[in-house]
């Protein structure tokens, strides 16, 4: 497994989790109940506010999923991705022989927000 397991934000303010992932058609099904359990045990960890995973509408070979999740701050995320329960669930999902998955992760501030006027 290529994935930093830990985060490094380094900032106290909030933070939001940013993940591409691409799977196989075949096993999308699966890897949204693989990505599932590794959300839940994020999600009881202090700071953690929320987190979606998308799936693109346009049938393909691939299925791409972009994963949201919204953090209090980096350092609850820090804290959290420190967990050995989630160490373990995230070496499962993609060390599975069942999936074959490809992810791009990163931390990203928010620089620029609209709402309705």
């Amino acid at each position: 497994m290529s994935q930093s397991l830990q985060s490094k934000t380094g900032v106290d303010e909030p933070v939001t989790v940013i993940k591409n992932y691409t799977v196989p058609a075949e096993e999308a099904e699966y890897f949204v109940g693989v990505y599932r359990e590794n959300a839940r045990i994020m999600s009881t960890h202090p700071g953690f506010i929320r987190s979606r995973l998308h799936r693109v509408l346009a049938d393909a070979p691939e299925v791409r999923f972009v994963h949201i999740a919204e953090w209090g701050s980096g350092t609850a995320l820090d804290e959290a991705t420190a967990d050995p329960e989630w160490h373990a669930s995230l070496r499962r999902m993609f060390d599975d022989p069942s999936l074959h998955i490809t992810s791009e992760p990163a931390a990203y501030r928010i620089v620029v927000e609209l709402h309705p006027s």
